[in-house]
């Protein structure tokens, strides 16, 4: 048989491995994101469009006058200015991370010395439970109700047992697309001394915000990102919090951590969002066009979503995802034992790649 049937074990790791690398990080799998070449790729849940000619020239314009010899601000100053006047905020409320990534590593450094605790409901967006694992962080998990909706009674009989020093909540969450009871989310808020991280990362597709609760909930913190409305190329997210809380956090940032390029372009685009908005409001009128039309599917069962991209449920979603690559179509395969068995995640993209998507759907599951 050749190796690739039948391949050798994986080598015993080396003394400096074994004795220098903390044990619960080589028991971990790192984050991966399967790169396969298709010409529909609806896997990563980016935005389908670029930019507009008119906002390229302007960003071409703002790099010719970027010094790529200095360093960038290192406070990103005039870039939170400009978010909070958009977002009716102080400047002091708000923490820039190289993606929300970052802004989730600089939560746990920060706030993970009480009890060493970190809740958050399954299935949700991965990196909450990696980089706390990666971090010595005990993580703690409530698991959903068949509506994937928060099961408040075991969260807050968690919260009561466990106090964990953090508590995320992605809303809408990743990878099911729905938006959490926002009265489900209140009484989280209510009920923990730890601090109350709400992800809203897919904010902008759900029309809703915990944003006005910062000014009564002191353990409430916000994360937001530009990854998903069209500038996951600039690695940009943002914390909103109490000015008290993001003065702790942000001295866990790193040294420079938004370079000038990101400072600059991001400052340029949300002077004027305008745009963004109207193609937040294609890829909504595309997300329903798409859920319609998968309701009527045999063999598919969907998921209703406020985000930008489906959950779906197939028999078999390691063959759906081979025979859709087939047809030169791009998914996340997400299967896994339990409330995501033969799960598919499906960012919605342009009209032409729906189309392209629900064709290879009807070629693979011809209907009656």
């Amino acid at each position: 048989m050749s190796d690739k049937k039948n391949p050798k074990a994986s080598p015993p790791p080396s003394p400096l491995i074994e004795n220098r690398v903390r044990e619960y990080v080589r028991s971990l799998e790192a984050y991966s994101v399967p790169q396969i070449p298709c010409a529909v790729r609806l896997d990563g849940n980016e935005a389908p469009l670029g930019l507009p000619g008119e906002v390229y020239e302007r960003v071409a314009e703002t790099l010719r006058g970027i010094p790529f010899n200095r360093y960038p601000d290192p406070e990103a100053l005039a870039l939170r200015k400009t978010v909070a006047a958009l977002f009716g905020l102080e400047a002091g409320q708000i923490v820039v991370g190289n993606g929300s990534d970052e802004l989730i590593a600089m939560l746990l450094i920060t706030m993970g010395g009480g009890t060493g605790r970190v809740l958050y409901p399954v299935p949700t967006f991965s990196m909450y439970g990696i980089t706390a694992k990666v971090l010595g962080l005990e993580t703690v998990e409530a698991a959903l109700d068949d509506a994937f909706d928060i099961d408040i009674e075991s969260t807050l009989a968690l919260i009561d047992s466990q106090d964990p020093d953090l508590i995320f909540l992605a809303s809408p969450n990743n990878p099911t697309g729905n938006s959490f009871s926002e009265e489900k989310i209140k009484r989280i808020i209510e009920a923990s001394s730890g601090i109350v991280v709400v992800d809203e990362a897919y904010c902008d597709f759900s029309g809703t915000t915990l944003l006005p609760l910062l000014v009564t909930a002191p353990n409430l913190v916000i994360l937001r990102t530009l990854s998903k409305i069209g500038f996951a190329a600039l690695r940009l997210g943002f914390l909103f919090a109490g000015e008290e809380i993001a003065a702790e956090v942000n001295k866990a940032r790193l040294p420079y951590n938004i370079n000038s390029l990101t400072q600059s372009f991001a400052e340029l685009i949300l002077r004027d969002p305008s745009f963004i908005t109207e193609r937040v409001r294609m890829v909504v009128k595309e997300r329903e066009r798409v859920f319609n039309a998968l309701s009527y599917m045999e063999g598919i069962r969907v998921f209703p979503s406020d985000a930008n991209f489906h959950l779906i449920r197939v028999q078999n979603a390691q063959w759906v995802f081979d025979e859709l690559v087939k047809r030169d179509v791009l998914v996340r395969n997400l299967s896994s034992p339990g409330a995501l068995r033969d799960c598919l995640r499906v960012t919605v993209g342009t009209p032409q790649e729906n189309d392209a998507f629900l064709a290879a759907l009807a070629d693979i599951f011809p209907q009656k």
